[in-house]
């Protein structure tokens, strides 16, 4: 069963709302999310590619819903790289 992405909805998608409300509640953004997200986002890929390559009609719900996949992968990425910001002045990501 696939989760909600609260946080994404309570802060409109914003990665700095998102960031401050973690950390104001002393939470963390386990690497894990990053990985879920872009999981979730890479399993649609194949359908929506299908329907594209059929100039079907039918690729736009898909595309809408690739899409908002993808800006909650960078959602939580943004997030990510802001903690590490914090905590050691740099990120890899």
């Amino acid at each position: 069963m696939p989760r909600d992405a609260v946080l994404f909805d309570q802060t409109f998608g914003s990665a700095v709302e998102g960031y401050l409300r973690l950390r104001q509640e002393g939470k963390n953004l386990p690497p894990s999310w990053i990985k879920r997200s872009k999981a979730s986002r890479k399993r649609r890929e194949k359908a929506f590619a299908a329907a594209l390559k059929k100039n079907s009609l039918d690729a736009l719900p898909l595309l809408r819903d690739w899409e908002i996949a993808y800006r909650k992968e960078c959602f939580y990425h943004g997030i990510r790289v802001l903690f590490d910001l914090q905590r050691e002045g740099t990120s890899r990501l």
